[in-house]
């Protein structure tokens, strides 16, 4: 009996001193009763804003990955020639602080503190969100002014003044207004501005009116442009103003991946960038995502198309392949672009893991400054909800538009008018489509005779192989439409100024003709009638409804 109380002493004081070793953090931020990993370089803490340490979140040098234990500690082996900052990968309860309407995820190690071993200490406090799952995103693409004021010259027509990115700020800001009671975030896609680094703090100030909280990628024309730049160069300005270029972060059970997928060639200026990912940056993203389940829906963010293309190919570039193995290993992934100022979704119903989603581009299209983007979708943005793990997103076109092209002035340049909006029973109307632009308007209908055929077209902005077939309803009869390979004849008739202003400013030769830019959210049907009215009906992937119905 003496031995058996003997022994249980022995087995309870084994357990009591496991249990003292165990407050001690483990490698990499664990709390398995190990010291912490061996030549770490920078350490530190993460806590909410109630002073809660938060086990779990990961943190990053850039390369490096580790966890935060139980006392929210972590430790980072980090290379300390070649890190400069730290990220903290926010968990879905939990958001950065924000300065300027922007997330602010990291820290400059030359702001923190060293020690004399020239170790750094690096903690972040972190925000608790109210309602972490529900929220909106506004995701949206090359916003890219080069001027302030109004522009002149070439860049009113070939770039966007900051008058176009006002009325970007002015539509967010009373959208976001209309969800109450939960927090909206923006996602910008890249080319925030146009070579003009020094307006990227005219874009935060304008982003932070909308009490919207911002996430960036970085594209081609926010890199510095000069010849033979490193990846690193090439970013300086861009990170020193918006932060760093890589980073993830997490909202509602969704994991976020914010990547720079433009490589700066050597021999050329850096924003003639080709698409994919660097070494260093791919071993980055595969040790994030080792602390991501497979269960976990993807948002992987950046500004150049990685995935399909319009094509009908799949997109090929440095560790483009390998991270489409990668992701095809989630529960799904929806690749989010901009850059080429279309419109493009695409599913592959027999392997539906991973999406394909460019965005056009929010201000309008290039060398026209209309309220269309390339292929016909109106200025706008996506509107993206989330509602306790259920998804859904639609598109929403800019409610303000201040300018609109009149034609050539006698000096042979193009001339714009700057206006308000005219305004019926209290909703703004652009006068040159009578469209009301709010989130109703989902596709553009074009009547009988409008392409020189007896088809009525209709570009539904946003399709994808998950929504129906549009239907078209005329006295009583229903007709399936059928999709085509067509251009919107709104922006065709952009073709005209586009290629007549080139020849005026002889900057190409006489033969130089646009980009077709054929839409592959078009649908047609065989209309045989002079004058008539009827509907289109289309069920988005989310079950709603949309319809316009048009008369002539």
């Amino acid at each position: 009996m003496k031995m058996q109380i003997y022994r249980y002493l022995l087995i309870l004081i084994a357990v009591l001193g496991l249990a003292s070793c165990s407050k001690e953090p483990g490698p990499n931020g664990g709390n398995g009763g190990n010291e912490p990993i061996k030549d770490w370089t920078i350490s530190g803490y993460v806590k909410g804003n109630d002073g809660k340490a938060l086990e779990g979140v990961v943190v990053s040098d850039g390369l490096n990955c580790a966890k935060t234990d139980k006392d929210g500690r972590y430790y980072l082996p980090a290379d300390l020639s070649k890190a400069y900052y730290v990220i903290v990968s926010t968990p879905s309860a939990y958001s950065a602080p924000v300065v300027d309407g922007h997330a602010c995820y990291w820290k400059w190690l030359k702001d923190c503190t060293k020690d004399s071993n020239g170790k750094y200490s690096v903690d972040f406090t972190l925000n608790k969100i109210s309602n972490p799952q529900r929220f909106s995103i506004f995701i949206f693409a090359d916003p890219q002014p080069r001027s302030t004021g109004r522009a002149q010259g070439m860049d009113a027509i070939a770039y966007h003044s900051l008058e176009c990115c006002d009325d970007m700020y002015r539509d967010m800001k009373e959208y976001a207004a209309t969800r109450k009671g939960y927090p909206v975030y923006g996602i910008g896609l890249g080319d925030i501005v146009h070579q003009n680094t020094d307006l990227l703090s005219r874009y935060r100030t304008g982003m932070a009116t909308t009490g919207v909280t911002t996430y960036n990628v970085i594209g081609n024309h926010d890199q510095g442009h000069k010849m033979d730049l490193t990846n690193a160069e090439a970013c300086a300005a861009y990170e020193a103003a918006m932060g760093p270029a890589n980073y993830s972060f997490n909202l509602g059970n969704m994991h976020f991946l914010m990547l720079d997928n433009m490589l700066a060639q050597q021999g050329a200026y850096s924003d003639e960038c080709a698409t994919g990912l660097t070494d260093e940056i791919w071993e980055w993203v595969k040790n994030d995502l080792k602390h991501v389940s497979t269960d976990t829906p993807l948002m992987v963010c950046a500004h150049s198309p990685m995935m399909r293309m319009e094509s009908g190919s799949n997109r090929s570039g440095a560790h483009l392949g390998e991270l489409r193995n990668l992701l095809s290993k989630y529960k799904k992934a929806y690749v989010w672009a901009g850059h080429t100022h279309t419109t493009f979704n695409y599913v592959d119903k027999s392997d539906p893991i991973i999406e394909t989603h460019t965005v056009s581009r929010v201000t309008g299209a290039l060398w026209t400054n209309e309220y269309l983007g390339s292929n016909g979708t109106p200025r706008g943005y996506i509107a993206f909800d989330y509602d306790n793990g259920s998804i859904s997103w639609k598109f929403k076109p800019l409610y303000y538009q201040t300018s609109e092209y009149v034609g050539y002035m006698n000096d042979g340049d193009p001339d714009y008018t700057w206006r308000d909006w005219d305004y019926t029973d209290g909703k703004a109307v652009l006068k040159s489509t009578g469209k009301d632009l709010d989130d109703k308007y989902q596709m553009q209908i074009f009547p009988p005779g409008t392409y020189g055929d007896k088809y009525l077209y209709v570009n539904v902005f946003l399709w994808d192989e998950l929504w129906n077939t549009p239907r078209f309803t005329m006295d009583g009869s229903v007709s399936v439409m059928k999709r085509v390979t067509e251009k919107d004849y709104c922006y065709s008739y952009s073709d005209w100024f586009i290629t007549s202003f080139y020849h005026k400013s002889k900057k190409y030769s006489s033969d130089f003709v646009p980009d077709k830019n054929n839409n592959s959210s078009m649908f047609r049907v065989y209309v045989d009638a002079e004058h008539g009215s009827g509907t289109v009906t289309v069920t988005d992937r989310f079950g709603n409804e949309h319809k316009s119905s048009i008369t002539w």
